[in-house]
């Protein structure tokens, strides 16, 4: 079952790979190229306590020529422990402890004629019940041609697993929160592409480094949103720059029991020499900040010739210092 699991997480992320969908860095409209549906917004934060309702109001667009039937879905997701990017679980027979599936209320399939849009309004109902904590889920649609036969298991799979949009819900039911995180590393990279895809983390470089990533884990019970900054000081300890870490709005979630990369930019690493990268991150109300340090080296090829030069020079100078004092003291004994 825990394999089973894992591939479905897989699956659903290559089937997905929500293009034009960063649900942790902004609230802009979603179209999915492949799904023919537009969704916005692209996420909802939800504070309640247990036994309270609220709701949650979509938007739904088709941008098809064509009459759609928006087949909707309810998933877990879980983090990929990186971008913080959702890995959705398309496998719904064993929900998640944080699951939401059994709060949100109304979702069903949507009819849209071309280019119409329907305002899509769902309740959430917190079980009364409910523990302190975070819960969470994505709201799906995928569209399929109006009139298309459904009816066997197999094409309802198939349509599970299509392009599609969604709508992250985050829901926070109050009592008794346990806000906690630790850093779990600061590390300095080179990023070649400027994709952040391929950044090369070290603690030498010959040529500037160009990123920065702050490894941050969540070990309270509801969601974490740090905030804090990262200074990079030289071997004098004078700061060369200074960046403020989920400085987006809405700021970056990291979920509970589960680690989040924050990737920035970084400059102004142009003098050769031992650097100190130092991160004072804060959670909740800002009233704890977690300190984390890291030290990397710039020697650039130009600095590293010179020094070698300067060593040759100084030794080549011993060494005739040393030959013309032995020949010096090689003539007097010859003298005698």
């Amino acid at each position: 079952m825990y394999l089973f699991r894992k591939i479905s997480i897989f699956v659903g992320a290559a089937a997905f790979l929500f293009a034009a969908f960063i649900p942790y860095v902004n609230a802009q409209d979603q179209t999915d190229g492949g799904s023919g549906l537009q969704l916005s917004p692209t996420r909802t934060e939800i504070s309640a306590s247990a036994g309270e309702s609220r709701e949650v109001t979509l938007s739904l667009k088709n941008i098809t020529q064509n009459d759609v039937v928006a087949k909707a879905f309810i998933n877990d997701f879980e983090s990929d422990n990186a971008t913080g990017n959702p890995q959705i679980i398309v496998d719904n027979t064993e929900r998640t402890p944080n699951s939401i599936s059994n709060m949100v209320k109304g979702l069903s399939d949507v009819e849209l004629k071309p280019n119409e849009t329907k305002q899509i309004k769902l309740a959430v109902d917190i079980p009364g019940d409910a523990a302190p904590g975070a819960y969470y889920g994505a709201l799906r649609y995928a569209a399929v041609p109006k009139g298309q036969d459904l009816s066997s298991p197999q094409d309802q799979r198939q349509v599970s697993l299509t392009a599609s949009v969604a709508h992250l819900v985050f829901i926070e039911v109050s009592g008794e929160i346990n806000e906690q995180i630790q850093i779990e590393s600061l590390s300095i990279g080179k990023d070649a592409k400027g994709d952040n895809k391929e950044i090369k983390n070290s603690s030498i470089f010959l040529s500037s480094p160009n990123r920065s990533s702050l490894g941050i884990k969540n070990l309270g019970n509801g969601f974490s949103r740090p905030f804090g900054s990262v200074s990079i000081n030289n071997m004098f300890n004078k700061e060369v720059y200074h960046y403020e870490v989920n400085a987006t709005e809405p700021k970056g979630i990291v979920l509970p029991n589960s680690s989040r990369t924050f990737i920035n930019n970084i400059e102004n690493i142009k003098t050769p020499g031992r650097y100190t990268a130092v991160a004072a991150v804060a959670y909740g109300n800002g009233g704890e900040v977690v300190t984390y340090k890291s030290t990397f080296w710039y020697l650039p090829v130009w600095f590293l010739l010179a020094v070698v030069a300067i060593l040759v020079v100084i030794g080549s100078g011993i060494y005739l210092v040393y030959r013309k004092k032995y020949s010096s003291k090689s003539g007097r004994k010859n003298k005698k």
